[in-house]
């Protein structure tokens, strides 16, 4: 199992750096990245900073725009070279983060997507979004693990589907896409599709729809095959 590390919205390993200084190095420490630099409370400006000084179970927060952040585009986002256990989250509430480059995650790193609602209409401009999203002005590749996070009670139904990660290039996988997601369980034979597709800033998209699971699909085939036999009597 890997320890998350949280980031608030586009993290980086600069606040690990600094938590580390200060919490027992048995416990994981937590490190901020984001606009600003130290004079807004953040050690690392870029996530690539970050993540040099990060171990594992540490925990990167990046600081990401929100309801009413101020928009900030990280340089290009390369993971791959995180420490085992090692997760980047964004915030404790939905909001948006934006590379300015090409975005990967190594095998070994995480990410976690907290979603709260359908409704990200205003994920490019700004305002509120119900769930995490990236939009990444580059391509994406995904190596790791990305988590997703029922959040504030929000139950999804089917048919709902969330853009978590929008590129202007292409998305690319080791291996399939599904694999690399761990999602909550759903009820009511609910289960989740992992798919990629044109997006919202003109190059491919990662969608995680919700569909009906395959028992629901099964009974739905016998009922009708039942059905069409009860006519031809």
């Amino acid at each position: 199992m890997t320890r998350p590390i949280r980031l608030p919205c586009f993290s980086s390993i600069a606040s690990l750096i600094l938590a580390a200084s200060v919490l027992p190095s048995a416990s994981a420490a937590v490190v901020t990245v984001g606009p600003g630099g130290t004079a807004a409370g953040f050690q690392f400006g870029q996530v690539s900073e970050a993540v040099q000084f990060a171990s594992a179970g540490d925990t990167i927060q990046a600081k990401a725009r929100t309801v009413d952040g101020a928009r900030f585009s990280y340089d290009s986002f390369d993971l791959s070279q995180a420490a085992d256990g090692v997760s980047l989250v964004w915030g404790n509430s939905p909001g948006v983060i934006e590379v300015g480059g090409n975005m990967r995650v190594g095998r070994y790193a995480n990410l976690e997507f907290e979603i709260a609602g359908t409704d990200n209409s205003r994920a490019l401009t700004t305002g509120r979004v119900d769930y995490d999203t990236i939009f990444v002005f580059g391509n994406f590749r995904l190596e790791g693990l990305a988590t997703l996070t029922l959040f504030s009670g929000f139950v999804p139904a089917v048919g709902d589907q969330f853009e978590l990660v929008a590129t202007s290039g292409t998305v690319s996988s080791l291996g399939p896409l599904s694999s690399h997601f761990s999602a909550p369980t759903l009820a009511d034979g609910k289960s989740w599709q992992f798919s990629v597709a044109s997006g919202t800033i003109g190059g491919e998209s990662i969608f995680a729809t919700v569909v009906p699971g395959p028992g629901a699909i099964a009974l739905v085939g016998a009922a009708g095959v039942i059905g069409s036999a009860r006519r031809r009597r």
